[in-house]
C-alpha cells in the first residue's frame, strides 16, 4: 500500500491504493463484525442455532421459540452468508480462473458473485415457498427452514475458516478439506430433512422437492461457472 503524503499542512490519502489483500482483510473485519454483533448480542441463539443440525433437542427448541426469522441474529446472518460465500468463491475463481478475473478489479469481481449469489439465493426461496404450497405442506415450511439455516451457518462458518487459511498460507487445495465437510453436514441435513418431511409428502414429492431446489440449482451453478471460465480464458488467448 502507498503511503499517505502531507500536502499543504493536510493529509493526503489519493495517493493510497487498496490491493487485493487488503479488500479480503477489510471483508474478513466486516465478517468478524457481524459474527461479534450475534455472539454478544445473540450468543443463546447463535449458539442454539448451530447445534440445530445435530441435536434434536436444540431443534425442537428452536421450533418452539418460533419468530426464528424475526429477530436480529436472522439480519445480521444474512450478510455474513453472502460474505463468507462471495469471498470464498471469489478465491478459488482467482485460483482457477486468473485471467477471467483479470479483466475485473478485485470488488467488481466480489460485486458480480455477491449479486449472483443474492439473486440465486432469492430464487431458491421463491421456489422454496412454491412447492412448500404445492405439495399442501405449508406447516413443515418453519422447521426446514430453522433447519437450512442451521446448515447455512455452520456451512458459512467453515468457509470463514477456509479463506483465512488460504489467504494467509496461498493453499488453496485446503478447500478440499472445506468440501469434506460441507459434503458431510449436506448428507447430514438431507437425512434430518427427511425425518422431517410431512405424512402428506410421499417419498417421490421429497425427491422431487431436493431435485428442484437442491441439486438442480447446485448443478446449474456449477455448469455456468464451467462455461464461463472457458469462454473467458478463450476470449483473453
Amino acid at each position: 500500500m502507498a503511503m499517505m503524503e502531507k500536502v499543504s499542512g493536510a493529509f493526503d490519502f489519493s495517493t493510497i491504493s487498496f490491493v487485493n489483500s487488503n479488500w479480503v482483510t477489510l471483508i474478513f473485519i466486516v465478517e468478524l463484525l457481524l459474527l461479534t454483533i450475534n455472539a454478544v448480542l445473540y450468543r443463546r441463539r447463535l449458539v442454539l442455532s448451530i447445534q440445530c443440525l445435530y441435536s434434536k433437542r436444540s431443534f425442537s427448541q428452536a421450533s418452539k421459540e418460533g419468530k426464528f426469522f424475526s429477530d436480529g441474529m436472522f439480519i445480521f446472518s444474512v450478510p455474513f452468508f453472502l460474505l463468507t460465500w462471495s469471498l470464498s468463491l471469489l478465491q478459488l475463481g482467482s485460483y482457477y480462473y486468473p485471467k477471467v478475473l483479470e479483466t475485473l478489479t478485485y470488488m467488481e469481481a466480489f460485486g458480480l458473485i455477491a449479486g449472483g449469489l443474492a439473486a440465486f439465493f432469492l430464487l431458491k426461496l421463491l421456489v422454496d415457498f412454491f412447492l412448500f404450497e404445492f405439495f399442501d405442506s405449508a406447516e413443515t415450511r418453519y422447521d426446514f427452514h430453522v433447519l437450512g439455516f442451521s446448515f447455512q451457518l455452520n456451512v458459512s462458518l467453515t468457509l470463514m475458516l477456509g479463506h483465512i487459511v488460504v489467504q494467509n498460507t496461498k493453499f488453496y487445495h485446503f478447500y478440499s478439506f472445506i468440501l469434506l465437510i460441507f459434503i458431510g453436514l449436506y448428507i447430514l441435513r438431507l437425512y434430518k430433512s427427511f425425518n422431517l418431511k410431512s405424512k402428506r409428502v410421499n417419498l417421490f414429492q421429497f425427491f422431487m422437492y431436493f431435485c428442484t431446489l437442491e441439486i438442480l440449482p447446485c448443478m446449474v451453478m456449477v455448469k455456468l461457472l464451467y462455461m464461463f471460465g472457458n469462454q473467458g480464458i478463450l476470449a483473453l488467448n
